[in-house]
Parts: structure tokens; sequence; C-alpha cells
């Protein structure tokens, strides 16, 4: 009995010196992949390791080149911009790769010593690409990251006093070339064109109003774009059975003969292909003056959707073939592709070119003397 006992105590030691080996090993191991200062480790001039945990880094700061520096932060509800826009949506697809990327950083070997090689490597102010990622308001890695050479990635540390070059493996400095609309969230709004019954455009040409029909099935099966071509040759003798459009429009009340219904699914394409709108980029601190969304010729789109909803964006000033734009319920400045931004400035002739060619302005009268309200395009 006390033979048994006394194997049973060697036993218990024994799983605990083998428990306890393992955790040492587990420390020593992690405490050499974590966080070590340049030239840390036995050996002096050892590459530095960093062990990055992307879920608890909860702070970013990324300077690259000519682009304005950005501050993200992590809150309880999420990740947000703190600089240059604070409070600004982010993509968090742009902060994962940015944060996958610092997990990959292995650095390898020393290129070179003292600050004077920077510029060579584009790793000075002004070229280089300059990451900081935070932990509870802690640095946990500070890099610079320059040219890519036959030797890697070139990067320095932004606390490194001996200002070493290294070249560095699984990382590109592309993955953190990005200013602030790179990682904003550039959505103006989730939008399914084929959920639109109704479209209305004012600007200085008119309101425009564009009412969707239900169609019977043989009808729509047809096409929108014979729908159209039936009406805009209006058909000499009368025909009665003639397919019905699938958009009724009018312009300041009155009828538009010879309305090309593809015209209008292409103004619903430019603001609602693939059931959503992005902006190409933001006019950030611009008054109205600036933008021209305060003007009285600014350019108002309303969609109605299926179930009563109305949707609007206001259309000011351009920006090259960019528009600024505001929508109804938020305050953000958006930048606008060409896309949308073509039809701010839409006509009459914009939507029945046809009739304008032949000086008809509208089934209700139109312009008597052969002239319709706009016959630029």
């Amino acid at each position: 009995m006390a033979d048994s006992k006394n194997n049973q105590i060697l036993i218990a030691v024994g799983v605990a010196a083998v428990l306890g080996g393992l955790y040492y090993m587990q420390r020593k191991n992690d405490a050499s992949t974590t966080n070590v200062a340049y030239g840390g480790g036995s050996k002096a001039g050892a590459p530095p390791q960093f062990k990055i945990v992307p879920e608890e880094v909860d702070k970013l700061s990324i300077k690259a080149r000519e682009k304005a520096e950005v501050v993200l932060e992590k809150k309880p509800e999420g990740w947000s911009m703190a600089a240059p826009t604070a409070g600004a949506k982010v993509q968090k697809s742009a902060i994962d790769d940015v944060l996958n990327a610092l997990k990959g950083i292995t650095f390898k070997e020393t290129i070179a010593t003292g600050a004077n090689n920077f510029a060579g490597y584009e790793l000075d102010e002004g070229k280089g690409i300059h990451v900081v990622a935070y932990k509870g308001g802690v640095a946990i890695i500070d890099v610079w990251l320059g040219a890519q050479k036959s030797r890697g990635q070139m990067v320095r540390l932004g606390n490194d006093q001996s200002a070493t070059v290294w070249s560095v493996s699984g990382v590109s400095a592309f993955s953190f070339d990005k200013g602030p609309k790179d990682v904003r969230d550039r959505k103006v709004w989730d939008l399914n064109r084929d959920d639109i019954v109704f479209v209305e455009l004012k600007n200085g040409k008119g309101t425009f109003q564009f009412t969707k029909n239900e169609l019977p099935a043989a009808s729509a099966d047809a096409g929108a774009s014979a729908d159209a071509t039936v009406a805009a040759k209006g058909d000499a003798g009368g025909d009665a059975a003639a397919a019905p459009l699938a958009w009724n429009g009018t312009v300041d009340g009155k009828p538009i003969t010879g309305l090309e219904v593809p015209k209008v699914d292409d103004l619903l394409n430019a603001f609602a292909l693939g059931g959503v709108l992005n902006a190409d980029d933001f006019g950030d601190g611009k008054g109205d003056a600036e933008t021209g969304l305060g003007a009285a010729d600014v350019s108002v789109f309303s969609f109605k959707k299926k179930d009563g909803t109305m949707m609007r964006i206001t259309l000011g000033k351009t920006d090259g073939t960019k528009r600024f734009a505001r929508k109804d319920g938020d305050g953000t400045i958006f930048l606008l592709s060409e896309g949308p931004s073509g039809w701010a400035a839409a006509d009459l002739g914009k939507f029945a070119p046809s009739m304008l060619a032949t000086g008809d302005a509208g089934a209700d009268g139109g312009a008597s003397d052969g002239a319709p309200h706009d016959a630029k395009k």
C-alpha cells in the first residue's frame, strides 16, 4: 500500500515537472516573438521580432507619402476614423488588410546603417510610408516602409536610434499606401434599381418625372428597348395595339413624347446599379459656396421605392468630372463619379433625342415654335 502511494506521488511530481517545463518554454517562445526592441534577443544586432495579434490592436496611424495622415481607432461599436475626419465610417476590409500585413512582417537582414541611407531606400519623410499600431495606448510596432529591392522590402523602425535599414519578407509597402478615402466607407446608399417605381429630377432645365408602369408579362418580356422604339416612332397610323412603355415621363407636368425608356434605365443604373451607390471621394470641410449645394440651381434626384420610401440626393458644383453631393438626412459631402454626375445637367434631349430632332417637344403642346425646352444634350 505504501509503495502504491509513493508511486502516485512520484507520478504527480513528474507530471507537474513536465507541465512546468512546457509553460516555461511557451513563455520563452512568446517573449522571443513579442515586441522585442531593436537589437533585442541574446545576440546584438539580431533582427527584431514582433508578434502582432490583429484582434488586440486598437489604434492605427498611417502616413503614406503625399497623402494625409490617417488615424483609426477601435471602439466598442467598431472601428472609425479619428483623423482627418473624426467619426467617419471606415471599411473594415481595409483595416483588416493593414493588420494582416503587419502580422506577416518578418525581419531578415541588415542592409545599411545610418540615417544618411534612408533616401536611397525611400525611407525618408515624404517617400517612406510610416505605420504605427497601438494596443492600450502603447505602440507595439512603429515601422517605415520604403522601396522594394532584390533583397526584399526595405524598412526601418521608427524608434531605432541606430537608424538601421532592414530587409523584410511577407509584406509589401503597397499594403499600407492608403490615404483617407482608401479606408473610408464610400457607400452613399443601398438602392435596388428594380425596387424603384418613381424618379424625379429637378434642375435648371425643368422638373422631369418618370413613373413605372405595371406591364403584362408578355409586354415586359418584349424588352424596354423595343417598347421605347415603338413609342419613339409614334406609329403614324396610331396603332392601338402598340406595347405600352415601361415608364411614363413628364417634363414640367407635360407628357414627354418619344421618351426613350433605355435613357431612364441609364439614369437608374447611374444611381442604383448593383443595388448600391458609392462615392469616389469626399468634400470634407468644404462649405456650400465651394460645393454649390446651397445654390438655387442645384440638381435634386428623388427615387421612390415600392414601399413608399423616398431617397433623395442633391448634386452641386463640379470638381473635374465629378460633382459634390449630399443625400437627405446625412451631412457627409460626397464626390460622385462621372456616371451619376453626368445626369445633373440632363435636359429634354437626354430623354427624347429623336423628338428634339424633329422639333416636337411633347405630346401636350410642347414648344409650338419648334424650339423645345432645351435642345442641348
